[in-house]
């Protein structure tokens, strides 16, 4: 505990920002991950390195961050209609937006997770409001080396220079499954899969327009899912973990309308 509460010490100038990931829902414990991440969302081309710490100084509660620092980012377009168009541009990099949270189990297979998204820094124009989250979740073994999780959300904003995002609801679901595993070294092979819906339910309000335009007619829904295939083995006493993963939300299989992430990444649970 005592290592992990110095990391959590030196990385607190590094945890004002931050990107949020999506975890599948286990119960509070102590992990680190750091992975490397490449983006494409929206034609745009990306390449993060993200870290996330979980620190529970008790068995049923827990404090957490996501951290993403977004190195490059550009897009490219090519136009021929009648002409020959080309056009380039490397947008703003920097850090992204902050999750802060905590989870708690309150009772056996239940629990509550509640985190705060603060606005991003220059590595995102998106996301621009401060953000309440609230999750209350459950989890069970379904078998021996398979572990499930769902949990219900719901989203609301600040308001902000007389702009308000309306509400959002949303399900997540998750499956850990091991195999080739041993559990008393805790090594082997583990593969997560966690799916997530949530639309927005209550349209945003533009308070800087007249009462019948202030309704912006946002709502909208939306998927996102995420795979991670992780190798677990011991190295110099310790526990760690070596996987890759791919995220999609709202984009196609082989597609590049919308988004898609690859990463590599590394864990100490």
């Amino acid at each position: 505990m005592f290592k992990f509460s110095s990391c959590l010490l030196i990385l607190c100038p590094v945890v004002i920002w931050a990107t949020e990931t999506l975890h599948p829902i286990q119960p509070p414990k102590t992990h680190l991950t750091a992975a490397g991440i490449f983006e494409l969302s929206d034609d745009v081309y990306s390449t993060d390195a993200v870290l996330s710490l979980e620190v529970a100084p008790i068995e049923w509660v827990s404090l957490y961050t996501d951290a993403s620092f977004r190195f490059m980012s550009y897009s490219y377009e090519t136009s021929i209609r009648g002409y020959e168009h080309n056009y380039c541009n490397l947008h703003v990099n920097g850090f992204n937006e902050t999750y802060l949270g905590a989870k708690a189990t309150l009772l056996n297979n239940f629990g509550l997770d509640i985190n705060w998204r603060f606005p991003p820094g220059e590595g995102s124009q998106k996301n621009r409001f401060h953000r309440l989250n609230v999750e209350p979740f459950a989890f069970m073994n379904i078998r021996k080396n398979l572990f499930g999780g769902l949990s219900l959300r719901y989203n609301t904003f600040l308001e902000d220079a007389n702009y308000k995002p309306g509400d959002e609801i949303g399900a997540k679901g998750s499956f850990i499954f091991n195999f080739f595993w041993n559990e008393y070294m805790y090594t082997g092979w583990s593969l997560e899969s966690t799916f997530l819906f949530q639309a927005r339910v209550i349209s945003s309000k533009n308070y800087n327009l007249k009462k019948p335009y202030q309704d912006m007619k946002d709502k909208y829904q939306g998927t996102k899912m995420k795979f991670e295939l992780i190798r677990h083995f011991e190295m110099f006493n310790k526990h760690i973990g070596f996987g890759i993963n791919y995220e999609m939300h709202n984009g196609t299989l082989f597609g590049f309308e919308t988004g898609h992430r690859v990463g590599l990444a590394i864990t100490a649970p």
